[in-house]
């Protein structure tokens, strides 16, 4: 299994561009450590050492990280002739990103990373003061 097919299985029902599966791939660089490419195998046959599970645990979490960022997406249909497709598109509730959060702290947390204090996972946004007056 590549790291590519890796990280696309972490979050099931998603597909993730892979524009963000190479930043994931990228972001050990942040935490000082080797950067994989997306086609490296995801389980070396000569085994996996602390290094590249700490690898590979920061790439995950990275993906999960990016994931609180994904609002839901509308679904599309088209139809020619008598024939009628339509994709549905997908939802991550306020649970998922709560519990995509907590995946990536934890990840992060078991090497002594510092989790990504940047990303807010609930709440509301006041915009009152935008309305017209």
């Amino acid at each position: 299994m590549t790291v590519e097919a890796y990280l696309r299985s972490l979050v099931v029902g998603l597909d993730l561009d892979k524009d963000v599966l190479t930043r994931a791939a990228y972001s050990p660089i942040e935490v000082g450590l080797a950067p994989f490419e997306l086609g490296d195998d995801a389980y070396p046959p000569s085994g996996i050492d602390e290094d590249f599970q700490k690898r590979l645990d920061y790439s995950a979490s990275t993906v999960y990280y990016s994931v609180l960022g994904v609002f839901a997406g509308g679904g599309y249909s088209e139809q020619v002739g008598d024939v009628r497709t339509s994709r549905s598109g997908f939802v991550v509730t306020a649970d998922d990103r709560l519990r995509y959060k907590s995946l990536g702290d934890a990840l992060r947390l078991k090497h002594n990373f510092p989790t990504d204090t940047s990303v807010e996972v609930g709440g509301m946004f006041d915009a009152r003061y935008l309305r017209g007056r």
